[in-house]
């Protein structure tokens, strides 16, 4: 069985210029896209459940997803959680331990937006409506330029300081920036992770994808409902005219 595991960044985010369409996707997009999900009776998990389930042979219903936010932008929190909670789906949100309550400064070092972060409470009241808080390392760094030892110290910190705030096992991971070098998976795994999500474009293959390096299904600013429907059901079965632009790369 291959599971979709959607990814989204921030959602509802005032357009103000070009900048601000980046990894955004507006309310009204995202309320069609969960609507047309439920309607196609797709089933959401959180993505340890997923992960727990294609590596153990656990059986999941048919037209199982997961719905995954990266950084933990408080726009979902405003925007994307009421649909979420409406329609009874849980979701993922991985956090950067030391930028929980503050702002995405990588960003705005990469010449985006700063927006504001979720903070701990609203992150336990989540928790408590069944969402899955995943690792994001310490700082948000780019873990491909990063001595071994630099890269596992901001992939363990971050999960340690999100578990002793939070009380929960954070089994899940997401690489900052989709970037990894040839060790980061093993660092991930030695940290006591289960299983990973890359910003790579595809739907998760357990029988062909490392657990610690899952594909995701990208949702754009320019989606609507044909967009989603169209990442999920027809762009899969098409061949990947990008791959070898992207054989030296880790995206």
């Amino acid at each position: 069985m291959r599971f979709p595991v959607l990814m989204y960044h921030k959602v509802g985010e005032p357009v103000r210029m070009k900048a601000d369409r980046f990894l955004n996707v507006s309310t009204i997009a995202f309320e069609r896209q969960m609507t047309l999900l439920a309607s196609m009776k797709f089933k959401v998990r959180p993505f340890a459940e997923i992960v727990e389930a294609a590596t153990t042979g656990k059986t999941l219903p048919p037209r199982t997803l997961a719905i995954t936010f990266d950084d933990g932008y408080a726009n979902v929190d405003e925007h994307a959680a009421p649909v979420l909670q409406r329609l009874d789906f849980p979701a993922t949100v991985f956090v950067v331990s030391q930028g929980i309550g503050k702002t995405n400064e990588w960003d705005k070092q990469e010449g985006y937006p700063e927006l504001n972060l979720m903070g701990w409470e609203r992150l336990r009241e989540l928790q408590a409506l069944g969402w899955e808080i995943g690792g994001h390392t310490r700082t948000h760094s780019h873990l491909d330029t990063l001595e071994n030892n630099l890269a596992e110290a901001d992939i363990l910190r971050g999960k340690e300081e999100v578990e002793a705030v939070l009380g929960v096992t954070l089994k899940t991971f997401c690489y900052p920036f989709g970037h990894y070098g040839v060790s980061t998976p093993n660092l991930v795994a030695k940290a006591g992770f289960t299983g990973a999500c890359t910003t790579k474009s595809g739907i998760y293959n357990p029988t062909s994808d490392s657990p610690y390096l899952i594909p995701r299904v990208k949702i754009a600013y320019r989606d609507g409902t044909f967009g989603l429907l169209y990442r999920l059901l027809v762009r899969p079965h098409l061949p990947d005219l990008r791959k070898s632009r992207r054989d030296n790369k880790h995206q």
